[in-house]
């Protein structure tokens, strides 16, 4: 059987309409701009907060500049005519007063039965109500009855944010647990817990009845939802829709991912590997679906004014290393080419055409993951927060990606969802950053790979907790760690440093034997060596140093018996356990200390050589993929971010001279193909340590190359 279209790669383009944008719309146009940049859908809006086609469901809001034109009919005629398909945005989140007025127990209410408010003047639904459910059923219906639309994107799906005290919830929820809906407490509370699962059930069974009403209409018609990613902590628990539930009922898989800073407040612009992370664990979760990035080209924060075209091009380039598809989100205008800021238009084309020419060798790849972090999604619930001085998960998370990615190791997510010895296959080390929330059952699929010979890096407090939150009496991992919690903790923020107490290969090319600490930050639990194990403390806590006055800025001893790096052996594996944050660290403060201990760690417990060996800066990013059914393809990828010293890079500065060396089977032909780059890429097959290896030499890089590599 043949795959779908939404099955195959995607590089869409999203026009979100304001009501006057029906106005003369030219589909032919349209379509032009598509077909001029390799854009293989399109997503308009069709309707829910203002209709843009004639809707007579109740509570329908016809737009009032629309007059007998029939815009959805124009354009899927014109996509299809031209082999494009066509989606479209439907938004379900709320109506104006006078909508609302007219049914008001469609709609969500607060304890004492007022409206519940979103964005200003929207009154929102929950997901038990009769707006969001009946009404944007027969909604669905009667528009796919009209028009030959290829798919439905639910907008802002997460829009039962908190409780919801209207009588339909508050009956279900007694019918259910015997209870009433809390009141009076924080939604975070403990006492939110049974609702909170409740909710998120509710959510599932809402997302099912719109998949079930979009596939009545045939199997090819596709049906996703809007969901965001894997640093946002407080969307998940507010909402009650995470992707681990939700990937389910969706037929390919979207996360928006937008450089200005939109999902980090107070950010201005995001960490450039971000695109490339969303990606990576979208890929992760789920390696049968497509995975799509949704960014804007005009940003979320400034929708008029076009984002930097500099980055904008990295942000890109930095998702299509992973193998993403792309999603385009044009926030205002029928096309990017009829808006008031159109010095972006067009800026996509150059990424597309490499998606759409090299589809043969992307098909399938996902990235080649050497090191596995472990993504709890426990630890995140409890632990994430969406300000990053707040957060005590996804930072930690973001220090891993820096260090390897700057140190070119490839690397993947380990997701704790259906976590098994099976996923575990393939992983040279696997790093836990600050996995505090795990399952007995986790510890034991860990325990099990560590002792056959895998890898652990570990920090801070992984295993201290199960995934109810509840604190067990030491580490689930202290043996693996070889380390035991005195129950103390730290605040090593300032003037706080680690006193190396021998020499190891976490300490190279560091200067180690120039020195004797290294510097310390954030948090540090207290640990002490369990019996037999005092030989593996690396480093050593030291108590706060004040730094002035000068005079006083000693303390008379250093030495302390908490290790804050300590290694084991256990069973067959190596283990590095920082009983700091210095993967966090990597990520807020930088310094070399924290960068050096933690890749020394990575590649001391390694089980085996890594894949991929790189010759080039840090500032240039090197991926490499292979099949998922095939690992005999492969396709290594170079994303140049070298610029000036500010953000946004205004300019991207050649580098020359890289060379990349890629592990192959013995006795295998040797096919590649260059897949963007051109002359400036040479490949050869050579023999290294004994073992075959394809070497790719990239003379000059300005923004992207990439090959592909197949192992006959």
């Amino acid at each position: 059987m043949g795959k779908y279209w939404y099955q195959k790669q995607l590089r869409m383009l999203q026009t979100v309409f304001r009501e006057p944008d029906i106005m003369h719309y030219d589909a032919v146009s349209v379509v032009d701009y598509l077909k001029k940049t390799s854009t293989n859908c399109i997503i308009v809006n069709a309707g829910g907060i203002v209709d843009f086609f004639e809707n007579d469901t109740e509570l329908g809001q016809k737009n009032p500049f629309m007059t007998t034109e029939d815009m959805l009919r124009d354009l899927t005629g014109e996509c299809h005519d031209n082999g494009i398909r066509v989606m479209v945005r439907v938004d379900f989140r709320g109506v104006d007063k006078a909508r609302y007025e007219q049914k008001p127990d469609w709609f969500a209410q607060e304890p004492d039965g007022s409206a519940k408010m979103g964005w200003n003047k929207i009154h929102r639904p929950c997901y038990n109500a009769y707006y969001s459910n009946e009404h944007a059923v027969e909604f669905i219906h009667r528009m796919m009855e009209r028009y030959d639309i290829d798919g439905v994107w639910e907008n802002c799906v997460g829009f039962g944010d908190g409780p919801c005290y209207c009588q339909k919830c508050r009956t279900m929820f007694r019918e259910e647990t015997g209870k009433e809906i809390p009141e009076g407490v924080s939604y975070a509370s403990e006492e939110f817990a049974e609702y909170r699962a409740w909710k998120a059930r509710c959510a599932d069974a809402h997302l099912q009845r719109m998949r079930d009403a979009v596939k009545s209409h045939g199997e090819d018609k596709a049906y996703c939802a809007e969901i965001f990613g894997m640093f946002h902590a407080s969307n998940a628990l507010q909402t009650g829709i995470d992707l681990y539930n939700a990937k389910e009922y969706f037929d390919f898989l979207v996360s928006p991912a937008f450089q200005d800073g939109s999902a980090n407040p107070g950010r201005k612009w995001d960490t450039l590997t971000y695109a490339a992370s969303a990606m990576r664990f979208l890929k992760a979760i789920d390696k049968n679906r497509q995975s799509v990035l949704l960014y804007g080209n005009n940003g979320t924060k400034w929708r008029y004014v076009k984002a930097p075209s500099v980055e904008t091009k990295i942000w890109m380039w930095e998702a299509a290393s992973v193998g993403a598809g792309f999603w385009n989100c044009m926030f205002n205008g029928q096309h990017p080419g009829q808006t008031l800021d159109r010095r972006n238009q067009g800026i996509e084309t150059e990424v597309y055409q490499y998606l759409k020419d090299n589809e043969v060798f992307l098909d399938g790849q996902c990235p080649k993951a050497d090191v596995g972090i472990f993504y709890s999604k426990f630890s995140r619930d409890a632990l994430g927060n969406d300000v990053e001085e707040k957060d005590q998960y996804g930072v930690f998370i973001k220090g891993v990606e820096r260090a390897l990615v700057e140190s070119h190791i490839p690397y993947g997510f380990i997701p704790d969802q259906d976590f098994t010895r099976e996923s575990l296959r393939g992983i040279q080390t696997l790093v836990l950053p600050n996995a505090a929330y795990m399952s007995d059952e986790q510890i034991e699929i860990i325990r099990a790979y560590v002792r056959d010979g895998g890898g652990l890096v570990a920090s801070f407090e992984s295993s201290l907790y199960d995934e109810k939150g509840r604190r067990r009496t030491d580490f689930g991992l202290g043996d693996v760690f070889g380390v035991s919690f005195t129950g103390m903790r730290k605040d090593t923020s300032f003037d706080c440093y680690q006193l190396i107490r021998k020499n190891h290969p976490v300490l190279e090319d560091m200067g180690a034997e120039e020195t004797t600490v290294l510097m310390n930050e954030g948090c540090t639990l207290l640990c002490k060596p369990i019996k037999g194990k005092e030989d593996g403390m690396v480093c050593s806590y030291v108590p706060m140093i004040y730094n002035q006055p000068p005079e006083y800025a000693w303390i008379p001893e250093m030495r302390t018996e908490f290790p804050t790096i300590m290694e084991n052996t256990y069973g067959k594996g190596k283990v590095i356990y920082f009983a700091n944050q210095t993967d966090k660290l990597v990520f807020t403060n930088g310094h070399e200390d924290f960068w050096h201990t933690f890749i020394n760690a990575v590649t001391w417990t390694k089980k085996e050589e890594f894949s991929l060996w790189v010759k080039a800066p840090t500032s240039v990013h090197v991926v490499l993929m292979e099949n998922k059914d095939h690992p005999e393809q492969k396709v290594i990828s170079f994303v140049n971010t070298t610029g000036g010293w500010s953000r946004p890079l205004r300019s991207i500065c050649p580098v020359y001279d890289i060379e990349a060396l890629v592990t192959l089977k013995e006795g295998g032909k040797l096919e590649t193909t260059i897949m963007k780059g051109e002359g400036a890429i040479a490949v050869e097959e050579v023999k290294q340590n004994g073992k075959a290896m394809a070497r790719i030499m990239v003379r000059e890089l300005k923004d992207f190359a990439a090959v592909s590599i197949r192992e006959g």
